[in-house]
């Protein structure tokens, strides 16, 4: 969505909808269908331009591997200047402050910056829930929807040598 900076009034506001492929953990590659409000805020040399973005993608849970719908929402912040630049803006960043010249063209493409706040916006793992339970390790059933009646081993075999050593030390 290219945005038309020099037809800007004192505030004005878009909106668009697009359409783009995310990479996930796991390789694969998720459709993310994104719709992006926001406002165009001119104040002298600069013009703030604050954007929302909101989409939903489909992806498995990294625990019990139960494909479920995540809401993702966030925003994105930039300002336009075309004098020198002065004192940021708070809550802008360095990245976020563009310069503008007289070559430069008096449009923007602000979908690039959308589609990078979307990816930073994505957890490390994915859960279907907080308290997911994942899979159970022997037979692989879904432990949310109940115990599966495999039995859970008491600790880590590895350490089984020592447990016979302090168990032998108590009945002496």
């Amino acid at each position: 969505m290219e945005l038309d900076l020099a037809h800007v009034g004192e505030q004005d506001s878009f909106s668009f909808q697009n359409e783009f492929q995310i990479p996930i953990e796991t390789g694969e590659m998720v459709t993310c269908g994104v719709t992006v409000n926001g406002t165009i805020v001119k104040r002298g040399s600069r013009l703030i331009v604050d954007a929302r973005a909101s989409c939903a993608l489909q992806v498995k849970c990294s625990r019990c591997l139960a494909g479920f719908e995540m809401p993702l929402e966030t925003e994105c912040s930039l300002v336009f200047h075309r004098d020198e630049r002065g004192a940021l803006p708070d809550g802008i960043y360095e990245d976020d402050f563009i310069q503008l010249s007289e070559a430069t063209e008096n449009r923007y493409d602000i979908f690039p910056r959308v589609r990078e706040a979307i990816i930073l916006e994505l957890p490390i793992r994915f859960l279907c829930r907080e308290d997911c339970k994942g899979l159970c390790p022997t037979c692989g059933a879904n432990l949310n929807d109940g115990d599966c009646g495999c039995r859970t081993e008491t600790g880590d075999p590895r350490w089984d040598q020592l447990r016979n050593l302090l168990n032998r030390k108590k009945d002496c």
